[in-house]
């Protein structure tokens, strides 16, 4: 029997439209925006590296969400210790009236309250809750927050730092004892003992007055943070776009290419399905 020579023929051009085929609808996804990575078999390289970005990205984003809320925990801290610092100069100045010895018993009497009422507004100032409803100024270790590989900030002093061992001259005291000292001395103290108590208003004041430095380089290191973290963003996802994006122009060019190689192929096929052995051995 004879048999035609298409049937050699034909299954070689078959499988070259199919690999064409294939082709086709790989750029017609990276032109619908497929990514050109989309599995590791498309680049082993390009795929690890780009994996290895999309994790730094992540660890990235929640050093950032962390940023933000040491952001704002820190000027909470800087805000109430503000109030403190001006309540004492305040009640510095209230003391210093009643020392002058030219007010009569019942003007010292308002002015004790003002500085009682002065104390009642560091007990709020210090019972603060941060934005995510835990204490401001918590007790014990300050709460250390992750901002990047290694990195971490104290965005706000804890209680003892503020309210414990201050330094008044005549050795540590409590913020609340000072203030409950000063509201006594103002009512019934002598000048000797008002003198006392301006040397612990003045411990105090150099006491937040530390801390409020403190907490302007915590707001220095958490924008520089920011900054570095936006410039990495900024990198990473300019190098993960050059792994994994398409580059549609190019993309299209090929894919037209393709469609004209396909058509040429087909044509090819179609002419030689149609020949005969005859045909082959004139």
């Amino acid at each position: 029997m004879v048999q035609s020579v298409n049937r050699y023929r034909a299954p070689e051009q078959v499988s070259l439209q199919v690999r064409l085929s294939q082709q086709i609808t790989d750029q017609q996804l990276l032109v619908s925006g497929r990514s050109r990575v989309a599995t590791p078999s498309d680049d082993s390289k390009a795929w690890l590296e780009a994996a290895t970005i999309s994790r730094f990205q992540s660890d990235e984003a929640a050093w950032t969400n962390n940023l933000s809320r040491a952001d704002t925990r820190a000027s909470q801290a800087e805000a109430s210790l503000n109030t403190i610092v001006n309540g004492l100069i305040r009640s510095r100045e209230l003391l210093l009236q009643a020392n002058t010895g030219t007010i009569a018993g019942n003007d010292t009497t308002v002015l004790a309250l003002e500085v009682e009422g002065i104390a009642s507004d560091f007990t709020d100032a210090l019972n603060q809750r941060d934005n995510f409803g835990g204490p401001l100024f918590g007790s014990g270790a300050r709460i250390r927050m992750p901002i990047g590989e290694a990195r971490y900030v104290d965005a706000a002093p804890n209680l003892e730092e503020v309210q414990d061992d201050i330094e008044t001259g005549s050795g540590p005291a409590r913020l609340s004892d000072i203030m409950a000292d000063t509201v006594a001395s103002i009512r019934t103290g002598t000048a000797a003992e008002r003198g006392e108590q301006l040397a612990a208003l003045d411990g105090a004041i150099d006491r937040m007055t530390q801390l409020l430095t403190r907490q302007g380089v915590v707001k220095g290191s958490i924008e520089s943070a920011r900054e570095e973290l936006t410039q990495s963003k900024l990198s990473l996802a300019t190098r993960k776009s050059e792994l994994v994006d398409a580059n549609v122009t190019e993309a299209l060019t090929r894919l037209q290419t393709l469609l004209t190689n396909l058509q040429a192929t087909q044509a090819v096929y179609a002419k030689i399905s149609q020949q005969s052995l005859i045909d082959y051995l004139r």
